[in-house]
């Protein structure tokens, strides 16, 4: 912690020694001193352009500025990398403040996020933020121009959205999983239960196509969270090769409101 105005004032020699010690120590310290600039350096008539000052009591390492008017915070002197981003490979190496090129992996620490002022600089911003992950994920934006659809905002879908057909494997007792897809396919090769699925999420809503095989003559059962209209199970299309196509929309976690199409070519 040293200070100095820089004025070596006519002394005799030994006071002469104490002082100049003084300026030296305070260049070696880069002015260090743990009050504001004008206490710390005199006065702001005493400093010069480009001159450093470590603000001790914020625990800063500051640059006067170009035009002499003010100061320039650099970063933490009590921190790695003077608490500034540097590379894995290069740590002399930082991101300007007005941009630059990250050529590896940016990693934000736990209590970190990315936080986005926006055209105005004000009172509100948007933060990115994630919900903390039990195992690695990875998320992958759309190589395209597009605006990101959001949870709980209303949109208008300017193209088409489409959902996977889910392919089912057919035994004498079929569970779709609700979580894998809306849409599903089934070729019977036997005569099925169609149990209850799993996974059931009110609102979901799809199709299984149900197929028969080359035999035909396949029928099909179902488990007791499938409802139809007036509480009466359909009855397939049991022409070999013969498609009916079940539609439903999920009610309650134990209600699946679902209609027949039958003998589709």
């Amino acid at each position: 912690m040293a200070k100095h105005d820089y004025n070596l004032a006519n002394q005799n020699g030994a006071s002469f020694r104490g002082d100049l010690n003084e300026a030296l120590a305070a260049i070696q310290s880069n002015n260090s001193f743990n009050t504001s600039a004008a206490d710390g350096l005199a006065s702001e008539t005493d400093v010069v352009a480009y001159q450093w000052w470590v603000d001790e009591l914020n625990s800063l390492l500051k640059i006067r500025n170009s035009a002499n008017n003010g100061w320039v915070t650099v970063g933490d002197p009590s921190s790695t990398n003077l608490g500034l981003l540097s590379t894995t490979t290069a740590a002399s190496t930082y991101l300007a403040l007005a941009g630059g090129t990250v050529t590896g992996a940016l990693e934000i620490g736990t209590a970190g996020s990315l936080v986005f002022e926006g055209a105005t600089a004000d009172g509100f911003e948007t933060t990115l933020a994630v919900t903390d992950p039990t195992a690695d994920r990875t998320a992958t934006l759309p190589d395209a121009t597009t605006t990101l659809a959001g949870l709980a905002v209303a949109q208008t879908y300017t193209k088409a959205q489409r959902g996977s057909i889910t392919t089912l494997t057919s035994a004498a007792t079929v569970t779709p999983d609700f979580a894998a897809s809306n849409n599903f396919t089934l070729t019977l090769g036997h005569n099925i239960t169609l149990a209850n699925p799993s996974n059931l999420t009110a609102g979901q809503s799809g199709a299984i196509f149900l197929a028969q095989d080359g035999t035909g003559s396949r029928t099909a059962s179902f488990g007791s969270y499938w409802d139809f209209q007036d509480g009466t199970a359909p009855t397939l299309t049991t022409t070999a090769s013969a498609v009916d196509l079940l539609v439903y929309v999920v009610r309650s976690t134990t209600s699946i409101h679902a209609q027949l199409l039958s003998n589709f070519s």
